[in-house]
């Protein structure tokens, strides 16, 4: 005599320790993706402070003023030599401007100000035309990029 075949199925303990598990996943992959926009705006941050030293040393180097020019409103900006001529980006050879946002989505500029204005040039010698910061934001994240006067030293704060 055959005994009868009992139906294979799943325990409640087992679909509950599924669950947990599938949790605990989800938990920790969650504060990783919200990461991303501060690692993005650092990486901004970065890149400006780096090109902000890079501005001020080709000034130094060419014995030509050198202006960067920043703009709230498109959220970019841009390097000229001398001021009114953009230059062209060491790196791609195309006029040297910085898209920082696009459409809405990027790191947008929310504050320039070197002396109360919206660019900051370096003279022949290297030497800002004032010290001052631009502030930037991308979603709840925001970092500062500071340039100290007579100096020129570039810091970044935030994140």
């Amino acid at each position: 005599m055959n005994a009868p075949r009992r139906a294979s199925a799943f325990t409640l303990v087992e679909v509950m320790i599924f669950i947990v598990i599938g949790l605990i996943v989800a938990a920790a992959a969650i504060p990783g993706a919200s990461t991303l926009d501060d690692q993005r705006i650092a990486a901004d941050a970065g890149i400006l402070a780096a090109d902000l030293e890079f501005v001020q040393t080709r000034a130094l180097a060419s014995n030509l003023q050198h202006r960067v020019v920043f703009s709230t409103l498109t959220h970019e900006y841009q390097v000229e030599a001398p001021p009114g001529t953009v230059i062209d980006d060491p790196l791609t050879d195309a006029p040297w401007t910085r898209v920082l946002a696009r459409g809405g989505v990027g790191s947008k500029l929310i504050d320039v100000s070197f002396d109360g204005a919206t660019a900051l040039s370096f003279d022949r010698t290297g030497r800002p035309s004032a010290g001052g910061s631009v502030t930037m934001r991308r979603g709840d994240f925001t970092a500062t990029v500071t340039v100290t006067a007579i100096t020129g030293d570039v810091t970044v704060t935030g994140p």
